[in-house]
């Protein structure tokens, strides 16, 4: 396992004085996809204030409690047409399926949180829920994926918290990488490559700590803002104990409170479950924060990601990991 970056500087005239800008280039020590950390003090937009947004969305919202009975969509197999509710938490079908088993999860009655507001509670309902309805699918290799956007800047279409869960007899594009590579490592090193990260990380500058069967970490080489990875001690999600899922909300919810005192109040989440797939593969979870939301918020993603598939942030893993280790 390597931790490889390059270093370029760049020089700039500005102001009659030249200055210097390093641009660090690391490799993913499993994909060796790269990421770009431009090193130099950018001010990112504070998320102000968009009351009249939330309130103009929840008066049409269809996952608030007045509309979700009339407008959630149903799924006539698996959950024979009813909707699932666990706490403040209703599953129910995407009425835009991105795979074959398509669900969305309403995590909170409320229609707006502010990242300190979320709860344990929220995530572990919505991941025991998800695990009912996993339990309940067909046999044969399925790739499984939970998602989270949260706020029009990480791509939402609808305010009110909620999580996503795609099953498909097909893998996304990253996913399909990250099992070869991780059957290649498997391979040549005898175990799967989460856990050796973990063994390589922990104590380290990137290491954050642990909560219930959980390791936290900054990503080496980070997709987006502030990326932190959770590595299990188990591998399937749908087995996973409730010490293990709570573990894993605990974790996000020490994370979005993290972002919040950093201005952040969006962000995108996702699990690469390593179910029925083999013993190379370990269930792993990302999240990163986005820029902002507000009325005047932009989009951090831009062509070095569309078309390169290169992801470009200002913050080093090792500063913000000391930070979050402060609040953990």
């Amino acid at each position: 396992m390597e931790f490889r970056k390059e270093v370029e500087i760049s020089k700039i005239l500005i102001g009659g004085n030249v200055e210097e800008s390093a641009v660090e280039i690391r490799y993913d020590p499993l994909t060796l996809q790269t990421s770009r950390i431009v090193k130099k003090n950018i001010p990112m937009p504070f998320s102000g204030d968009f009351e009249e947004e939330i309130t103009s969305s929840r008066n049409w919202c269809p996952f608030c409690n007045e509309r979700v009975e009339d407008l959630a969509a149903r799924d006539p197999e698996i959950m024979k047409g009813e909707i699932w509710r666990r706490g403040e938490c209703l599953a129910f079908s995407n009425i835009m399926p991105y795979s074959r088993y398509s669900l969305i999860l309403r995590i909170a009655e409320s229609h707006y949180l502010r990242l300190s507001e979320f709860k344990k509670s929220h995530f572990f309902d919505a991941f025991k829920l998800i695990q009912d309805y996993i339990g309940k699918l067909p046999g044969g290799k399925l790739y499984i994926s939970i998602g989270m956007n949260y706020l029009k800047s990480a791509g939402s279409s609808v305010m009110h918290p909620h999580i996503q869960l795609l099953v498909s007899e097909n893998a996304t594009d990253l996913f399909a990488r990250l099992e070869w590579s991780a059957f290649e490592f498997f391979e040549v090193n005898g175990r799967d490559y989460w856990s050796l990260l973990v063994e390589k990380e922990k104590g380290g500058e990137r290491y954050v700590g642990r909560t219930q069967k959980t390791d936290w970490l900054a990503a080496f080489a980070p997709k987006g803002f502030f990326h932190f990875i959770g590595i299990p001690e188990e591998t399937e999600f749908a087995f996973m104990s409730d010490e293990q899922l709570e573990g894993f909300s605990e974790g996000i919810t020490r994370i979005l409170k993290f972002y919040e005192t950093k201005g952040f109040n969006a962000f995108n989440f996702t699990f690469f479950c390593g179910d029925r797939i083999g013993k190379h593969f370990r269930t792993n979870f990302h999240i990163v924060a986005r820029t902002p939301f507000s009325k005047y918020y932009w989009c951090d993603v831009f062509f070095p990601k569309l078309f390169h598939d290169e992801s470009v942030t200002f913050f080093s893993p090792e500063d913000y990991t000391r930070e979050l280790k402060n609040l953990w």
